[in-house]
């Protein structure tokens, strides 16, 4: 078994590192994939940090020998549709779970050729909202991981920064300052 756990990382932060670490440490897969996406069609954002800068910080949040950070979303062809990263890893693996947040599962039949994902992957989804709106209204097949709600998003650490306050504590040390110069320069 191999879980793909994808996004836009804009910027990666705990929340992102807790929810992979439970996904790994529930499922215990053979390979466990980090992919950071170099334009997601989904997601509309004022600003979105040069893919080779995200990759680096992925390389450096998710550094334990149980992740692999790819970068194979930034060699298919674009946009970089789920299902294409699941069609280039079914070539390899048989066994595939796409690891993704309960709004994802909320919004999933909006996904651009969503019934084909179903067939490539398993869906596991972490919980996002206290009122579990995506989980009770879906009619799509998943595996909920067992994790606490953790209530950290990019989008939320970008407008932070903004404001010119601290995210310490929400974002790796490694990465910190260059994600805070990052975004304080736009």
């Amino acid at each position: 078994m191999v879980i793909l756990f994808g996004g836009s990382f804009n910027p990666p932060h705990v929340g992102h590192r807790i929810v992979a670490e439970l996904a790994y440490d529930e499922m215990k897969p053979e390979e466990f994939f980090i992919i950071p996406s170099p334009n997601p069609p989904h997601k509309i954002t004022t600003f979105l940090v040069d893919f080779d800068k995200r990759y680096s910080w992925c390389k450096r949040v998710f550094w334990e020998e149980y992740f692999t950070v790819s970068d194979i979303e930034a060699k298919l062809p674009e946009p970089s549709y789920t299902v294409n990263t699941l069609s280039y890893f079914s070539n390899y693996y048989s066994d595939i779970w796409l690891l993704i947040g309960e709004d994802s599962l909320y919004d999933f039949k909006k996904w651009y050729k969503w019934q084909e994902i179903l067939s490539l992957a398993c869906l596991l989804v972490y919980p996002r909202y206290f009122d579990e709106k995506g989980f009770k209204s879906s009619d799509i097949k998943f595996v909920r991981l067992d994790c606490p709600i953790i209530d950290i998003s990019s989008s939320y650490i970008r407008e932070r920064i903004e404001r010119h306050k601290t995210v310490k504590g929400f974002i790796d040390d490694s990465i910190l300052k260059e994600v805070v110069a990052e975004y304080s320069s736009r």
